[in-house]
Parts: C-alpha cells; structure tokens; sequence
C-alpha cells in the first residue's frame, strides 16, 4: 500500500467527502501550481506558484523547526478549541498538537484540496489523521464545513476558542480564511441566541416537548411526506414559503392561482392572512414555543395539516392538530425506541432558528428544487413590522419597531431601509444557506419588498408562478390521507416505554445525592489530603459525574437548570487555577439545581400525560 492510500484510509474513517475528494485530486494528478520541494532528505517542503511568485508554506531551512516556533506562539490552555486555516505539510499541526491533551481539539479548514493531496502523497500522517482531537473540513466543501463547525461549537467553550492561521495562508487565501473564520462566529452567535430563547422560555420548552412526546405516538412524521411526494413525482413543483412581512398583503391574492401546482407552507404568523384570501396551505409550520394564541384564532374547525418539532407551543397542536407531521430529536432515550419502532432514521433537520427559515429547511429536506418566498420582508417595509393579519399582537406596531435593536439594508431595488439585528442574522443565514446549495437549488424571492437576500432571483409573484407553476399536482389530498405512522401495536410498547420515567426519577434522585455527598465531602476534606489522596477522590467524583451526565433522566432535567449549567460549566472551564474547594463548591451548586429541577420536571411530566 502506496503511502498516500494509507493516508486516505485513515481520513475515510472520519470524513468520508473529504477522503473522496483527496483521491480524486491524487488520481487526477491536478496540479494547480503546487509542488513538492525537496531541499535536502527530511526538508520537503509544498509549495505555491501564484502569480509568478512562488510561495513556500513551511521554512527552507529548518522546516520541523519553524513548525516547532509556530507552535509555541500559542499557549495551549485545557479544554479550549483550536480553529486552525491551512494544514500545509502538517508539521504545525503535529506539533500543536503535541502540546494539547485530551480535553482539546484541532479543526482544520485546508483552503486548496491541492495542498492536502500533495501532503498525503509526501508524508506520512495516518497518526495524525486518526487522533480524535483532531478534525478536518475543506473550504470548498461548505457544507461539510458548517457540520464541523456546528459539532464543535457549543455555549460552553465559547470562550475557550481560539484561531490559528499558518503562515502564508492569510495572504494566498484571504477570502477562503475569512469565511471559515465567519462560519465560526456565526455559531457562537447561534448558541448564544440558542441558550438565551433556552432561559428566555424557561420551562416552556420541557413543556412542549413532554406534551409532543406522548402527542407524536399516534401521529405522523416528514418522511412520511417525502415519500409522497416522491412517489407523485412532484419535486418538480416549487415549494412555496408563505412568511408573515408586511409585503405579503401586497400578493398573497396572487397565490391562488398556485394551488395544486405548487407545495404551500404557510408559517403561523402568516395563516391568519391566507385563511382570510382562501388560500389552502399543504402544510402549516410552527416552530415557536410560545407562538402568540392570535395567530390561530380563525382556524375554526378547517382540517389543516401542520408540522411542527418538539419545542413548538403545544396549545395549537392540542386544540387544532388533528393530523401532524413530526421532525427532529426529543432526547436519545427517546429517539432511539421511535427509530426501532419504525425501523428507521427519524426525519432529522436543521434548525433555522425562525420559523420560515425551519419551513425553508423542511423544503430542503423534502427535496424540493426551486423556493419561493413571499412575506419574506426580514425587513419593516413601509414603516410596518407585520402583514396586517396579525396587527396588535406583538404590541403597537409604532412601538415595536422603536423597541428593536435597528440597522439599515439594502431592499431589492438598492434603497435603504430599516431591519433589526435579528431578522438581518436570518438574512445573512439565508444568504449562507444559498450560497451553500446554490448549485442545485433556485430560489426566488417574490416577496416584492423587504431586504434583498443575496443569491435569491427577484420576481413578482405572477411571474414566478407563470415561470415555475406549470405542473398540475395536488399533493394535498395524499398527504391528507396518509395514516399515523406507528400501528396499535407499536403504540402500546411506546407507551409503555414512557412509564419507565418512575424508575429513573428515583434511581437519579439518588445518583445526584451520591455525588452532592462525595463533593462535599472532598470539599470539607480537601486540605487535610495529599496529592495521591485527592487524585483519587476526583477520579470517584468524575466516575460519578459520568453516571449522572449519561443517565436518560439528565437530557430533561438540564432545562430546568439550562442557566445554572452554562454559567457553572463555562465558569468551571475557564477560570484557571481554581481551587479545589471553589470548584467543588461550583459543582455542588449545579447538582443541587438538578436536584431543584426533579419535582418540576414531575409537575410537568404528569400535566402532560394526562391530557
């Protein structure tokens, strides 16, 4: 076996695209301006040819040497994140890594799939491929990208990130390095947004999602739509998104010649506004766990269809949802007995963050080609926040823009206008989005106003239904008639799996106390022990941490204690030098808010199941 198929059989293991790509790049023998340079046995060094200049991008001298210097620029500290630009010939790397323990990890975005091909032709990395602190992504591969980044990124190592770009890369790369560094900030910006609508609505989101858990057992899920629409051929259809912008009173009449030629989301902010023009939606998205009551006052007694997820306000969906299509994770004790009953993968999507950013990801999913949006505003066109459907519910409309955090963009026609910082981050996910896929997906903005959204072709409504709507499908009457998607049988042994709460509150009642007892008593203790001693307590707390951190009962109980937890952990992790006292003290204080957390989760657990 040649060196560089040892390479990329140790990457196939954990990125499988990235492996595929590095070999078509080897087989193809695509040469770019890249070489290998050797200097002197042991000095090969990759180079760039760029603009009659060739670039080196490790020393000519002393290659491990420079590495080694590179290195020690950085002061590694436990438990941080290293976002590494360029990979080059790995030595940086290696000896980065080197100074790192178990608790970090290296993420490596390589720029030019030319550099790492010629890296694992020269040189052997299959150990450096294979450490598991260490991960890979392309900047061409941007999807891959944004699933690295997402898995590395949490609330609770935001502070412990740091970026590290190798030498020349900045200046060969510099459009490259700053989205990778981009795709990094936007998801701290996502946790930080994720963990406060976690506290904002505190035990509404446990709530809801007791409620969905036992709600979805006789009911239906997305894949189930998918495989309709596939059957009927009807991905050829434009999947329409119907938002709740103040531009949608200006075209939703329109919208009625599309029915039957078009797959129609409506989000709940927007359903008032489409019951009031007759317009039947294929699917209602919601998504907010405390979506405004008002936005379902017309539904009556109409049979319409929605889809929804764990977090949505469980008031609608137990008043009007008679027939729902689920998607995404409960908790993994959970997900796993739904996935054994249906013998295969839940339906698994994205979050968008807002509700007709989740309706955009579900038509991704469903495998829709071309996106229309209408009422996309992300903007408060014309002085408005909202369609007139929902006038005074979020408060005087006046009042609610002045309240708002605002900033100007530009609208489709280059004038400016106002927005607030949270529709402009679902505008620029928007964007990322299309550029991401914006090679097998079209997407038009149809909205005719509001915020322009790069890569989104500008129509009015009637063109784009006169371009794109001009196959006749209903899909509504078959996803209407699909049945729940567990049998009585299944149904019974999902019920049956949801009584085995009353076993696992008390065994982790107790499981929290044990670890309370053994932290005070190491807290009591600490400064009579020696350093053997006190390593051995620790290793007793850290089995028993394990114990609780992977007990079915903890996914529930941290939001009853989401705040306590981010603060404690991130405190925990950051503060160095901290005593063993303090930090005993830190840690008790989160068990306790576990412990405050049970009889919460019981109040709710038993309102939930007896309805």
């Amino acid at each position: 076996m040649e060196l560089w198929e040892k390479n990329i059989r140790a990457l196939t293991g954990k990125n499988e695209m990235i492996s595929e790509r590095i070999r078509q790049q080897i087989l193809q023998q695509q040469g770019n301006g890249i070489q290998i340079q050797t200097l002197n046995p042991g000095r090969e060094v990759i180079t760039v040819a760029r603009d009659g200049y060739t670039w080196y991008l490790n020393s000519r001298l002393d290659p491990d040497g420079a590495a080694d210097l590179y290195a020690r620029r950085y002061t590694v500290k436990p438990f941080y994140k290293y976002f590494i630009f360029g990979f080059g010939d790995g030595r940086a790397v290696r000896k980065l890594l080197e100074k790192c323990d178990d608790s970090n990890a290296l993420i490596i975005c390589e720029p030019d799939a030319g550099i790492l091909a010629k890296a694992f032709l020269q040189f052997d990395l299959e150990d450096l491929i294979l450490d598991p602190r260490v991960w890979f992504c392309l900047s061409e591969m941007k999807e891959d990208i944004y699933r690295t980044v997402f898995a590395t990124v949490d609330y609770t190592y935001i502070d412990l990130l740091e970026f590290c770009i190798l030498p020349g890369y900045d200046v060969l790369y510099t459009a490259a390095c700053e989205k990778f560094i981009d795709e990094v900030i936007e998801r701290i910006s996502y946790e930080v947004a994720h963990r406060n609508t976690y506290i904002c609505f505190n035990r509404r989101i446990p709530q809801n999602m007791l409620f969905h858990m036992k709600h979805m057992i006789g009911q239906r899920n997305i894949a189930q739509v998918k495989k309709v629409l596939e059957d009927a051929g009807a991905l050829d259809l434009p999947a329409v998104i119907v938002a709740a912008g103040p531009s949608l009173d200006k075209n939703i009449k329109d919208l009625k010649q599309a029915e039957g030629k078009a797959f129609i989301f409506v989000v709940d902010a927007a359903l008032k506004t489409a019951i009031r023009e007759g317009i039947r939606p294929d699917l209602v998205c919601t998504v907010d766990p405390k979506a405004p009551e008002r936005f379902y006052e017309t539904v009556g007694d109409r049979e319409l269809l929605w889809c929804g997820c764990s977090w949505t306000n469980a008031n609608p969906i137990r008043q009007y949802g008679k027939k729902v299509f689920y998607y995404n994770s409960i908790v993994p004790w959970w997900d796993e007995a739904i996935e054994q009953e249906l013998g295969e993968p839940f339906p698994k999507i994205e979050s968008g963050g807002c509700v007709s950013a989740e309706a955009f990801q579900v038509a991704r999913y469903l495998g829709f080609r071309t996106i229309i949006f209408i009422g996309q505003d992300l903007a408060f066109t014309g002085g408005q926040s909202h369609t007139k459907g929902i006038e005074g519910v979020l408060g005087d409309n006046d009042a609610y823009i002045k309240n708002r955090r605002l900033k100007q963009v530009e609208d489709t026609e280059g004038n400016l206008l106002y927005t607030d910082f949270q529709m402009d981050f679902y505008r620029q996910w928007f964007e990322k989005k299309l550029e991401h896929h914006g090679d097998f997906l079209c997407v038009i903005d149809a909205t005719e106003g509001g915020a322009k959204i790069k890569g989104a072709q500008v129509l009015t409504l009637k063109e784009a239904i006169r371009q794109k709507c001009r196959k006749q499908v209903d899909v509504y009457p078959m996803i209407k008639d699909l049945p729940p998607a567990f049998d009585e049988r299944q149904r019974a042994r999902l019920y049956r799996r949801m009584e085995q709460w009353n076993d696992w509150k008390r065994e982790f009642e107790q499981e929290l106390q044990r670890g309370i007892l053994l932290e005070e008593r190491l807290r009591e203790e600490a400064h009579t022990l020696d350093a053997g001693q006190t390593a051995k307590r620790l290793k007793e707390i850290a089995r028993q941490n394990y114990t609780i951190n992977h007990h079915p009962m903890i996914d529930w109980i941290v939001m009853y204690a989401r705040k306590e937890e981010a603060d404690l952990q991130k405190d925990i992790l950051a503060k160095e030098d901290m005593e063993i006292e303090e930090m005993m003290e830190r840690s008790i204080r989160l068990l306790v808010s576990y412990q405050e957390g049970l009889p919460l989760f019981e109040e709710d657990l038993l309102q939930a199941v007896s309805r």
